[in-house]
């Protein structure tokens, strides 16, 4: 398989029921570690959107960022932060650049592998390098983003049923993609992208960033397997005050074409635009559907995962609707036509106005 081919993988998976697997790797050396008791079930129940990780690159925030992240970047709605490397076992990091608001959260790494390492031999066999216990979190110690696989490590150790994992564990449950470049024979950029469905993200003053298990994934004789570098790599870094407030525009309802469905709320932020729908019998997601402003263009959705976007039924059989588009507070108008459409091709249109 080829290096630049778009891997997608959902995380549910438990590390630790796979450590025999894997090499973990402290100091260059092989150590030995138990099971840990299992609660699989948590994690699936926790955790709601799609992983994806691959090696090609679009935009500045890696290859699964939306065109609204791309909009943001474009009106300087970024932070280029370039803190100093830390290093751990010959392995040195730094963050170069971040993106938060209420949508989004978007941060790019650059890892440094001393001459000990060869990235050649780490990158053979379709490899794969991510960082496995990514933790971020704000001055009011509310988590920003934390890997499945942190997470899983964590409910395991502090709780002993999924039931009680359940009720005092907090989780992250946007979607997330995780993207790799080489820059040279001992340096990548890894990439993160995280969308904050079906919470918005805290709004933040301050991030701590923290990781301790680098991992490489490979293929061996069929199988996936995995080294893992441990060492001790922490940050804090202060959000710009553009970034550090809440920047949605919410919209009301006009009027809707077909009046048996529900308008339940719709909202734009400065990377993206999301509607919900209820009791819309019918829907269905088109390739024409799109949000219109009102001087004629058409930004359609961000269709980077189901965290983007989903049509769903629940135990009381009410039919539900959301989805994320490219609209982004820097093109939005003041009135907005949400085009959506039925199984049988009928469009469904949404007029809608900004709140003042």
């Amino acid at each position: 398989m080829d290096n630049n081919k778009i891997f997608e993988k959902v995380k549910m998976k438990i590390a630790i029921s796979n450590v025999k697997e894997e090499d973990i790797v402290m100091n260059k050396r092989k150590l030995n570690i138990g099971k840990g008791i299992g609660i699989a079930a948590c994690v699936v129940l926790s955790t709601t959107g799609v992983v994806l990780a691959t090696t090609q690159i679009f935009n500045k925030f890696g290859a699964n960022s939306s065109d609204g992240i791309q909009t943001a970047i474009e009106n300087g709605y970024y932070s280029d932060i370039n803190t100093e490397y830390k290093e751990a076992n010959g392995i040195s990091t730094s963050i170069e650049s971040f993106l938060i608001d209420n949508d989004n959260f978007d941060m790019n790494f650059n890892i440094k592998f001393d001459d000990s390492y060869s990235l050649q031999d780490m990158l053979a066999n379709d490899g794969r390098i991510d960082i496995m216990d990514l933790k971020v979190v704000n001055e009011k110690n509310e988590k920003v983003f934390a890997t499945r696989e942190l997470e899983t490590e964590e409910m395991t150790s502090l709780y002993k049923t999924e039931q009680e994992a359940r009720d005092n564990y907090t989780s992250y449950n946007g979607s997330y993609s995780e993207t790799t470049q080489k820059i040279n024979d001992n340096e990548i950029k890894y990439y993160l992208t995280a969308t904050g469905n079906p919470e918005e993200f805290p709004t933040s003053q301050k991030l701590k960033v923290t990781f301790n298990k680098i991992r490489n994934s490979y293929w061996e004789k069929g199988k996936e397997k995995y080294r893992i570098y441990e060492g001790e790599w922490s940050y804090e870094i202060d959000v710009p005050s553009k970034m550090a407030k809440s920047n949605i525009v919410q919209y009301k309802l006009v009027s809707i074409s077909d009046e048996s469905y529900t308008f339940d709320s719709a909202r734009v932020s400065n990377t993206a635009f999301k509607i919900y729908l209820s009791n819309c019998n019918g829907i269905a997601h088109n390739e024409n559907e799109c949000v219109e402003t009102s001087d004629g263009r058409k930004f359609y959705p961000a269709g980077r995962s189901d965290g983007d976007g989903m049509i769903s039924v629940k135990e009381d059989g009410i039919v539900r609707y959301y989805n994320t588009f490219n609209l982004t507070n820097y093109d939005a108008t003041d009135n907005l036509k949400v085009h959506l459409f039925k199984e049988n091709g009928d469009e469904v249109i949404a007029e809608l106005t900004k709140e003042k």
